[in-house]
């Protein structure tokens, strides 16, 4: 690797001076210090300097300029230099004999100052070199610090830079920012990464331009989210207004696709810096998905949830070790053979906290998604439902297939396939016992390695089902080559569907997408007899919900399989999966449903 003073910027393999001086004696004096060791190009006037100094813009190392030269002088020269971006990194050393001239030089952007006469040779060949090497240091460093794409600070040298404004600026409110682009990687997958890094250009510079003229230093912290650090009072929607601005082209491209925006305001400087973010990313979570919320503000609701959140992260040891986390199941009906059959069960988790009591899944389990706790929960979950397949087998003679989550962090983990298998055998279970259930937006990131483990599961054997379909936004391409088993519709949708006003349209679209994949559908969150039947005529194969059956603890689970077990000898059968897809039946009109759903 080539040290400072070994890096070459010209064709001779040295770097590159421009001499701007009218006195051909003093270019001449310049020569003969530094042509051995440099290349040289020289001017006689400003406006020269310019014109050669842009031409070789690209490899020029350093400028020496003279003060007093005709056409345009050093002064105007520097300044006109200074305001060029191409030019403003090139150290410039100014020569002159005006005493006077130096703070008003340094004042403009002046790198160094050398007084006339010259010094000696060795003077002059030291100032230089030194200009030249504390620029490139700095060069090098800034590249490092820097985003390549938007060149913005990146997260590591941000926080060092917010921290060393504090220690400066102890008395100064500061306001801690977070810009988030709502669903940005459909942008890459239908229009490109070119145009998406477009994007990210565009909305960095107009936070930057924003946030640094009030004082603040801007980031980008990763992919599409930016961090700023302000001083407070700065207006923040107005903010998020221009750079929402920045997205607002390239015809329908931005149709789905907006900045939100979280604020911690008046931080609390007893924080560590990244912490202060946590805090302003909780604010812009608050506001995910809302189109009538662009800003969400750090408070005392949020706080409070905050402390929520550390208690349940904290005491998450303890409840793996205590068994405070149940596992319940939920039955599955077939709906397409006449009167509904129990052909399978999902299980889900909940967790009795000691002080807290029952603790909902949609405040813990989000929380050990973001914090990758998830990995031990579903591991604990995948655990219990093998331990209690293995025991209906064994005391009821019934063998009732259980889904499982598998969550997006679990499918980054390059032995899972071989711990499933695992649990699998210390229980006597094949894959014919335990199905995985995926959910859509697992597969719209990172969508190769994804599919990859999927197809990998698949291939031991695993009945892969595709949870939540529907709100992941999967492209149509995508969809083609998902390997799955099954597609579950998001209670969602049934929910919309069969409310007041609502119609079937999207059901009937997911429905027809199984047809195409020959895989079998099933409903979530059914809740009455005319949605089952709804549901039936347009073709879904199977339902959950609380018309059949909420959530059962293992003993009333167990109950509920020895009843249906009593009604009749079809019942083991029933349980195993079959991969035959029922006929579709579709209603002639939208939202009809059949005479015995109405009656």
């Amino acid at each position: 690797m080539l040290k400072s003073h070994e890096k070459f910027h010209s064709k001779n393999g040295k770097r590159l001076l421009l001499i701007a001086d009218d006195e051909l004696v003093n270019r001449e004096i310049l020569r003969s210090v530094l042509e051995s060791d440099y290349e040289l190009v020289f001017a006689e006037d400003g406006a020269e300097a310019l014109r050669e100094a842009r031409r070789a813009k690209d490899v020029l190392s350093l400028i020496m300029l003279d003060l007093m030269m005709p056409v345009m002088d050093g002064i105007e020269a520097l300044r006109a230099m200074r305001a060029d971006e191409d030019l403003a990194s090139i150290p410039v050393i100014v020569a002159t004999s005006d005493q006077e001239a130096e703070v008003k030089c340094l004042t403009i952007g002046a790198n160094d100052f050398i007084s006339k006469p010259y010094p000696r040779p060795s003077v002059i060949l030291a100032r230089v070199q030194r200009a030249i090497e504390l620029n490139e240091d700095r060069l090098i460093i800034n590249s490092t610090e820097r985003d390549e794409l938007t060149g913005l600070y990146n997260r590591e040298f941000f926080y060092r830079y917010a921290e060393q404004f504090d220690r400066h600026h102890t008395d100064l409110a500061m306001d801690a920012v977070i810009v988030d682009i709502n669903h940005f990687h459909h942008i890459n997958e239908r229009f490109g990464s070119a145009y998406g890094d477009e994007v990210l250009r565009r909305v960095g510079e107009r936070l930057r331009a924003s946030y640094s003229q009030a004082g603040g230093i801007v980031c980008r912290r990763e992919a599409d989210t930016f961090m700023a650090y302000c001083p407070h009072g700065n207006d923040h929607a107005r903010t998020l207004e221009q750079a929402s601005e920045a997205i607002a082209y390239g015809g329908d491209a931005h149709a789905r696709m907006w900045l939100r925006m979280g604020v911690y305001e008046d931080v609390d400087k007893s924080l560590e810096v990244e912490r202060r973010f946590d805090r302003a990313q909780m604010a812009s979570d608050s506001v995910r998905g809302s189109f009538a919320r662009t800003v969400g503000t750090y408070d005392a609701t949020l706080h409070e949830r905050e402390l929520f959140h550390e208690q349940l992260i904290d005491d998450f040891d303890a409840a793996i070790r205590e068994r405070q986390f149940i596992v319940v199941f939920q039955p599955k009906y077939d709906i397409q053979s006449g009167s509904p059959v129990l052909v399978s069960a999902e299980a889900l988790v909940r967790w009795d906290h000691p002080t807290l009591g029952m603790v909902s899944p949609g405040d813990f389990v989000p929380l050990f998604e973001e914090n990758g706790l998830v990995q031990q929960l579903d591991t604990y979950v995948w655990r219990e439902t093998c331990h209690r397949i293995a025991r209906w087998k064994e005391r009821l003679a019934v063998s009732v297939p259980v889904s499982v989550n598998v969550s997006r962090v679990d499918m980054y983990d390059p032995h899972l396939p071989e711990a499933l298998v695992s649990l699998l055998e210390d229980d006597g279970l094949t894959t014919d016992d335990l199905l995985l259930e995926i959910t859509e937006s697992a597969y719209t990131q990172d969508a190769d390695q994804i599919i990859t483990m999927v197809r990998g599961l698949r291939d031991l054997g695993f009945k892969v089902e595709m949870d939540d379909f529907g709100t992941g936004y999967s492209s149509l391409s995508m969809i083609s080559t998902l390997p799955i088993d099954a597609l579950k519709i998001d209670m969602q949708f049934v929910s919309s569907a069969f409310e007041e006003g609502g119609d079937t349209r999207l059901i009937e679209i997911i429905i027809d997408i199984a047809d195409y994949l020959n895989v079998p559908v099933i409903a979530e969150g059914v809740e009455t007899k005319a949605q089952m039947l709804a549901l039936r005529d347009l073709g879904c194969d199977r339902a959950q919900g609380y018309y059949f059956s909420k959530p059962l603890p293992v003993g009333l689970f167990e109950e509920l399989l020895v009843q249906e077990g009593s009604q009749g000898a079809a019942l083991r059968a029933s349980f195993t999966p079959s991969r035959a897809i029922a006929p579709r039946r579709r209603s002639l009109v939208r939202n009809d449903v059949s005479e015995e759903a109405r009656s």
